[in-house]
Parts: structure tokens; C-alpha cells; sequence
């Protein structure tokens, strides 16, 4: 990996150490850079999981990509900066205890010199910095943990909690996610293959762009608009950093029963 190009992309200098304090510039370095984004599933371009793959999506060509990807690659860097890094394979968690798919998400694990961290990139740019790895209220997100089964949640807009994802600590390499990734990519029944997204954090909140409505955070206020096909190509590539090189398809409606 080259590790300077990569500190270039999202705008972070080289850590004297793998600290607390660098983890968390380098979380929302990374975060205000590179965008959480799915458009080559309605492009019709491959997402792979290789690790030389992501690093010429990410870092040259600048693009951005969903959780195995920018978690993937993210986790990869911390490793080489010092950082002890597991990834796991996170999954949702309903009230009554009923799991989703093990590997629908990918996340990080991060052990600093001085402290445990919860690490997600690829979370559609809503973890502005890492969270600590321990029960508690830490902010704006939750952490809990029920035996070997540990969860978040998100304080939403109304002040309530929304349940995030879930996982157990057991270890997983990039190339344990083959198959979701390749679920998420290709299956009618994807959130993905049915939602055209992009988000990327600000300095005051978030931006996103899903299906053609833009919407923006900024101190707590959303706004939100309609936009046609030529103003989200010029918004991707102005306010997100995405420049496309062939027109998104239609997006696939949802089968029934998904």
C-alpha cells in the first residue's frame, strides 16, 4: 500500500504514533474525503474486494464505496500505521433477538496504544469519529453488549435511539465478505441495487444524495430537494468528489417479499 498517497487522498499527515488522538483525525479525515457511495452497482462496474483494487479505486481514481470497501481498505491502512486492527462481521439485530445475514456489514475493531475504538468508515458518513469500545452513552451512539453479541445505537433527530448494527469479536479477513458483497452488488432484493446513494460528512453534519433527492445537516437542521438527472451528475462530482465516466441504469425496483 502506499500509505503517503492514501494520507494525501484524505488530507491527514503521518501519525508520530498509533494514539487515540491520530485515530480520530484520521476517522474524520477520512470521513469529510471519501464519500460512502454505491454508484458503480448502477454503473454497471464490479466492485472487488482485493485489496490492490480498492487502493486504485480509493486513492487514484479518488472514488468512494461501500462498507467492505472503505472499511476494508480504511482498516488496512491502520494496520500499517501501528494500529491493531480486527475486522468483524457485523449484522443487524432485531428487538425480539433475531439476526440478519452475518457479513451485511463490515467493521472495524482498532486497539491504540492508549485505548479501544469502535471504527466505521463506511457507515454512511454518520460516525463523524470512532466510538469508544465499552457499554455506554459516548455521544451521539449507544454501545451495548449482551454476552459475546455487542450493538450500537444512533441518537436520531427526535432524541430517540435507532438500533445499528451488530457483531461478535471473532476475527475475519476481506475475503470473508465475498459473497454479501457480491449479494449486495447484484440482488434485486439489495438496498443497494434499489438505492442510488452518496454521503459524505461536513464540518456541521452530513450531505446526501439518494434517488435524486439531495439533502443536507448542518447544525442539526435538514434541508431537502428534488434534483433532475444532470444537476445529481454535476452535484456528485462538486460537492462529493465523484466523477463518473458512464451514466447510472435505472434503478431495479424491489421484489416483493425482499
Amino acid at each position: 500500500m502506499d500509505v503517503a498517497a492514501y494520507l494525501s487522498r484524505i488530507g491527514a499527515s503521518q501519525p508520530a504514533a498509533p494514539t487515540s488522538a491520530s485515530l480520530t483525525a484520521l476517522h474524520r479525515a477520512h470521513v469529510r474525503s471519501v464519500p460512502f457511495e454505491d454508484y458503480d452497482v448502477h454503473t454497471g462496474v464490479a466492485i472487488s474486494l482485493d485489496p490492490a483494487a480498492l487502493e486504485r479505486k480509493i486513492v487514484r481514481r479518488r472514488r468512494g464505496g461501500y462498507c467492505y470497501e472503505l472499511n476494508g481498505l480504511f482498516g488496512l491502512l491502520l494496520r500499517e500505521l501501528g494500529f491493531a486492527v480486527t475486522f468483524v462481521a457485523a449484522f443487524s439485530l432485531d428487538d425480539d433477538g433475531t439476526r440478519g445475514p452475518e457479513g451485511d456489514h463490515l467493521r472495524l475493531l482498532v486497539d491504540a496504544v492508549d485505548g479501544s475504538w469502535i471504527v466505521d468508515v463506511g457507515n454512511g458518513a454518520r460516525w463523524p469519529e470512532p466510538v469508544p469500545r465499552r457499554p455506554g452513552v459516548h455521544g451521539p451512539v449507544q454501545v451495548r453488549r449482551d454476552g459475546d453479541v455487542w450493538w450500537t445505537a444512533e441518537r436520531r433527530g427526535n432524541g430517540e435511539w435507532e438500533r445499528g448494527w451488530a457483531w461478535t469479536a471473532q476475527p475475519r479477513v476481506l475475503a470473508d465478505f465475498t459473497e454479501r458483497n457480491r449479494y449486495q452488488q447484484y440482488d434485486p432484493c439489495s438496498d443497494f441495487v434499489g438505492r442510488r446513494l452518496a454521503a459524505i460528512a461536513t464540518p456541521t453534519g452530513r450531505i446526501s444524495l439518494v434517488n435524486g433527492v439531495f439533502a443536507e445537516l448542518a447544525d442539526g437542521q435538514r434541508t431537502e430537494r428534488e434534483v433532475a438527472p444532470d444537476e445529481e451528475w454535476a452535484l456528485l462530482a462538486d460537492r462529493f468528489g465523484i466523477v463518473l465516466d458512464r451514466q447510472w441504469a435505472e434503478r431495479v425496483p424491489q421484489l416483493a417479499g425482499c
